[in-house]
């Protein structure tokens, strides 16, 4: 039985990714619970990111995704009828004009969000949580939903006073991230040859990907490209200097753009896409003495229809949770 009224009941879900965004909007939408979220960025959206850089734009995390999986969830059909998202006829490929960013902005726009909170640990009080930020703020409720990646969840549990079981620690332990590099570029001349409409998929080398930003309508300046180096690559290389990696990719560079090309910014993703998953459930549930669960693509598949299900499924069993 639950152990007061719904509309008295808040949470605090961390991060706005994807699976933060449909966390929030699932339990808004079905409850009269208040829902806070909070990012450690200036922005929203997590990998749904999109820079601006002179007079263009690059999306420089993730390029496009497939919704064959999730056509029939309601935000994705209002994303198509608004026009956030949209694909090149004929392909599944959809991407968003004017930059991913939109659509964590078009989602989350009626929500509460404090940007720049970067959660560093939990405290249990008497039917709920003391969070604390790097910041120096704190905040108390009742449950919480983390969607950070689970290097930095642990992290956050290492110095918090919550009780997790330790057999759910070592599984989550196990779970790893594949790093990403990533450079934008202006380039002198339209990039040659593509294998996919919205760029080139690269099988080997120190590339995997280079986006067309144009083709995306992200930036309305020609020839600016996304690319994101190979996880090995990045692996070797991410601790070094954006100088160092630039001139290490420039034989490849200019392979590609044999016209010439000008870097004119570099992003390093720690945590891109998952190299291992959780096997045992689509999100997680961490402790009984207020509510305490984990979502994220890495729950799933490490795709964008794998957030949206983890994030679906942490805010039901949510709603569902006795008190």
């Amino acid at each position: 039985m639950k152990t007061r009224d719904d509309s008295t009941r808040n949470v605090s879900i961390i991060g706005t990714g994807l699976s933060a965004i449909f966390a929030a909007r699932i339990i808004q939408e079905r409850s009269d619970r208040k829902v806070i979220l909070f990012d450690k960025a200036r922005g929203v959206g997590g990998r749904l990111a999109t820079r601006r850089s002179e007079n263009g734009k690059f999306d420089h995390g993730l390029q496009y995704f497939d919704i064959e999986s999730i056509s029939g969830i309601p935000e994705i059909q209002e994303l198509i009828e608004k026009e956030i998202i949209t694909s090149i006829s004929g392909s599944n490929r959809f991407f968003t004009p004017g930059g991913m960013t939109n659509i964590a902005k078009y989602l989350l726009q009626n929500h509460q969000i404090n940007k720049e909170h970067k959660l560093t640990s939990i405290s249990s009080r008497d039917k709920g949580f003391q969070i604390s930020f790097e910041n120096g703020k704190n905040y108390v409720c009742d449950d919480m939903i983390l969607s950070s990646p689970i290097p930095q969840t642990l992290e956050i549990l290492e110095n918090s006073q919550v009780v997790v079981n330790s057999d759910t620690l070592g599984s989550l332990k196990k779970l790893a991230y594949n790093m990403c590099l990533v450079v934008m570029v202006e380039a002198n001349n339209k990039l040659e040859k593509r294998n996919n409409e919205l760029g080139l998929k690269v099988a080997n080398g120190k590339i995997s990907w280079i986006g067309d930003n144009y083709v995306k309508n992200v930036s309305d300046t020609i020839n600016f490209y996304t690319i994101h180096c190979s996880p090995e690559f990045s692996l070797d290389n991410f601790d070094k200097s954006n100088d160092e990696i630039n001139e290490a990719l420039d034989i490849e560079l200019q392979a590609y753009f044999h016209g010439g090309y000008r870097i004119l910014s570099n992003h390093k993703w720690r945590y891109s896409i998952p190299k291992s998953f959780y096997q045992r459930d689509t999100s997680l549930v961490l402790q009984s003495d207020g509510f305490l669960g984990l979502c994220g693509d890495i729950f799933t598949n490490g795709r964008f229809d794998g957030a949206i299900q983890s994030g679906i499924s942490i805010a039901e069993k949510y709603l569902t949770y006795d008190f």
